[in-house]
């Protein structure tokens, strides 16, 4: 008896990781493309086309969160964690801005048509955002000093001074070079 499980338990193991779903990017799609990827260029969404997938570790916990992007006419690109069916975006990007990704976070910085520049940044824990700091600056294109028209900076959903905000961005470290494996959505 103890032979026969001996030699059944290599197969039980096999036959558990042969059940394992693969990712089914169609069932996030349509969420997507009508609720998130919507390029500064695009005319409407209708206009978005999704090209690519990946799954990337962020926070290195053992559960993917998800990288999309569009074709290279509209640039669009997004990163969400996934919980079940739920999609949370985390960052986007399109032509005018790019994705960062750090140890355990991912953000975003844009430069916006002449006169503006964005940023947010979210931190994971368990695929799950646990802080997160967003910056937005307007200036006068057109002055000689290009003078600063607007400038908020907040963290964890709180309006901050520029000092706290940059202690902050300090803390995420250095970005991390990601070489996503991009499958294609069809």
């Amino acid at each position: 008896m103890k032979k026969i499980l001996l030699l059944l338990l290599p197969l039980l193991s096999l036959s558990c990781q042969a059940q394992e779903k693969p990712f089914d990017i169609n069932k996030y799609k349509d969420v997507i493309l009508n609720e998130y990827a919507y390029p500064r260029f695009a005319k409407s969404s209708d206009d978005t086309v999704l090209k690519d997938y990946a799954l990337i570790d962020i926070d290195g916990d053992g559960k993917s969160e998800l990288w999309v992007r569009g074709d290279e006419s509209q640039d669009w690109q997004g990163v969400f964690s996934l919980d079940g069916d739920s999609l949370t975006l985390l960052a986007d990007a399109d032509v005018c801005s790019e994705i960062k990704v750090y140890k355990n976070a991912v953000g975003y910085h844009s430069y916006i048509s002449p006169g503006q520049v964005d940023e947010a940044f979210s931190v994971l824990k368990n695929s799950c955002i646990v802080s997160s700091a967003e910056m937005s600056m307007k200036f006068d294109i057109f002055s000689d000093d290009q003078e600063v028209e607007y400038e908020g900076y907040t963290v964890n959903d709180k309006e901050v001074d520029e000092d706290t905000y940059n202690e902050f961005v300090q803390k995420l470290g250095d970005t991390i070079e990601v070489n996503p494996e991009w499958h294609p959505i069809e």
